[in-house]
């Protein structure tokens, strides 16, 4: 039994994911103020991180939006060094896992810390910034 053909292409795809925003949008909206707001379950108050626009611990839909604080703790990270192809040409890494006063764990970039003075315990900032083409995102930078 002889097997199929493989064929093979060489040629450049470029996806385009339009997401929609609409029920997180006030996340957006006061990244791009400085703040970090995140949701809050009306019914059993469990605080979510990132926004959900349903409770994962009851399946709630109401919710409510509440201020997070910017001081964290550096829980773990990673010295990403072989970059992946979405990433060409931005250089080594480090991705970081810091924990908010309030115990939520953010996953962020860690920006301004050299890697071998990264560790855990060290305080850290959450930082809003935004992208070349306006699009807020936020990172983490020594406190």
């Amino acid at each position: 039994m002889s097997e199929p053909p493989q064929l093979h292409s060489r040629r450049t795809l470029n996806l385009r994911f339009d997401i929609p925003i609409s029920k997180t949008k006030e996340f957006w909206d006061a990244l791009k103020r400085g703040k970090l707001v995140t949701t809050k379950c009306s019914k059993c108050g469990n605080i979510t991180f990132p926004p959900q626009a349903d409770c994962p611990r009851c399946m709630s839909s109401e919710t409510e939006w509440v201020e997070l604080g910017t001081e964290a703790t550096l829980v773990t990270f990673t010295h990403v060094r072989v970059t992946p192809a979405s990433f060409e040409g931005k250089g080594p890494y480090t991705i970081a896992i810091a924990e908010l006063k309030d115990g939520l764990k953010v996953l962020a970039w860690l920006e301004g810390v050299d890697a071998e003075k990264a560790k855990p315990g060290l305080k850290v900032r959450v930082e809003a910034r935004a992208s070349g083409d306006g699009n807020p995102y936020y990172v983490f930078v020594p406190a």
